[in-house]
């Protein structure tokens, strides 16, 4: 996947200066440069994060970047990008990581669909191509149409985990760039299924409750907060150190965990982080 590379500068002074006087002429502002990468899941939120953070006081210029988990792990793996915001970390990484929010996986179909529950085992039927006609689950005899995410997204990662459990998703299966492109694809195919986080729903697409030991549990910011949601992860900013407490990035990311951040992240999302 391509690499999204935007920078934006979050003018604080200036917004300061309509609500009360103006900076004394001559007094240069404070100018904070950061970088950070996102995952295709958690792009939204650091868009939303980006654009209601105003440090005061602080010119604070944001170079953000969208890729693939793989592309986010390599970066600041190999300190070309100092920090990222994901869905995914492995273990064995070893990395800082600080937890933000929780994301939701949303199992989706077509508005027209009848389906309104799945199963574990029957996603991962669905998935390797085991179930070919919606009919095998009572609904209508339209063919199943399966549509994933790029091997290597965090979404990806979270399906093949909770889900596959390592299982080969179907070579038949479609491949969805993006959360937006999944939404698309999805909603343009009545017999289509598919899985993206929380962040993308649109009335475009439904959202169908996931089965755990015989329970349909629907996906709202309430069940993944409460943990009774099946198919959930983390939203953690990573990275190989921490920040330094004088760094910007050490006050950005308390921000992103005080209440006003994790008010921008229930937008979107499910929090606060517990």
């Amino acid at each position: 996947m391509k690499r999204a590379k935007c920078t934006i500068v979050i003018f604080s002074l200036a917004l300061a200066s309509c609500r009360g006087p103006a900076a004394s002429p001559g007094v240069s502002p404070q100018v904070a440069q950061v970088r950070i990468m996102a995952t295709t899941a958690t792009d939204p939120l650091l868009q939303d994060f980006v654009m209601a953070y105003h440090p005061p006081g602080i010119l604070f210029a944001v170079t953000r970047e969208t890729a693939s988990w793989q592309t986010v792990y390599a970066q600041v793996g190999a300190g070309e990008v100092p920090f990222g915001l994901t869905t995914y970390l492995p273990a064995e990484a070893g990395w800082w990581a600080a937890p933000i929010g929780q994301d939701g996986l949303a199992v989706i179909v077509h508005p027209s669909s009848p389906i309104t529950a799945l199963s574990i085992e029957q996603l991962r039927r669905l998935f390797q191509g085991q179930i070919i006609s919606w009919a095998e689950l009572g609904g209508p005899d339209v063919p199943v149409v399966l549509v994933s995410q790029e091997k290597g997204a965090d979404s990806w990662l979270a399906f093949d985990s909770l889900v596959m459990g390592g299982r080969r998703t179907s070579l038949g299966a479609r491949l969805a760039l993006s959360g937006q492109s999944m939404v698309e694809m999805v909603s343009s195919e009545p017999g289509a299924v598919g899985y993206v986080s929380m962040a993308y729903l649109t009335p475009q697409v439904r959202a169908v409750a996931v089965a755990s030991e015989g329970e349909a549990i629907p996906l709202t910011r309430e069940t993944v907060n409460r943990k009774t949601y099946p198919l959930q992860t983390p939203i953690l900013v990573i990275g190989r150190v921490p920040p330094a407490e004088d760094d910007p990035y050490h006050d950005w990311f308390a921000w992103m965990q005080s209440a006003a951040g994790q008010a921008v992240l229930e937008r979107r999302y499910a929090g606060p982080q517990s």
